[in-house]
């Protein structure tokens, strides 16, 4: 009995050792995947959303038209604005303007009564001349679409 009893005893032994080494293993292993994932560090950094007013100029004084020595076509138009503007396009058009009406007339004046003047590339006709519109932007240019 004594021989029977002592392969258990040593089957049992390994089976402890055994048993004892997969757990030393595991916690081996539980230790290093903590270390790891504790060493990663994320520099701190900002994120987020806004939204600000988007608000309209109005064309404060009388526009001022320039003609064409024989009076037939307007060359020229000044207006002041009711706010600074950094860029500044218009079209004199009988209608709606398509893209190439546009003339860009650079920024407006920087102190009231912030003045801007418009030279036409094309002067415009006298029948032609009966909408005026008006792009500005307060930072940037202006762009207009097709």
């Amino acid at each position: 009995m004594s021989i029977h009893l002592g392969k258990r005893s040593i089957t049992g032994r390994r089976r402890n050792i055994t048993s004892l080494l997969a757990f030393a293993l595991a916690t081996v292993i539980g230790m290093s995947a903590y270390a790891f994932t504790a060493s990663n560090t994320v520099a701190s950094h900002s994120a987020g959303a806004g939204a600000a007013e988007v608000s309209g100029y109005t064309v404060k004084s009388p526009t001022n038209y320039t003609f064409s020595g024989d009076g037939l076509t307007m060359t020229k138009v000044t207006f002041d604005l009711d706010k600074a503007a950094s860029d500044v396009k218009v079209a004199l058009t009988a209608g709606t303007p398509k893209q190439s009406d546009w003339s860009d007339c650079g920024a407006s004046g920087e102190a009231s009564p912030f003045a801007v003047t418009c030279t036409f590339g094309t002067p415009i006709p006298n029948g032609e001349g009966l909408n005026l519109s008006v792009a500005a932007v307060s930072s940037g240019t202006v762009t207009i679409g097709a």
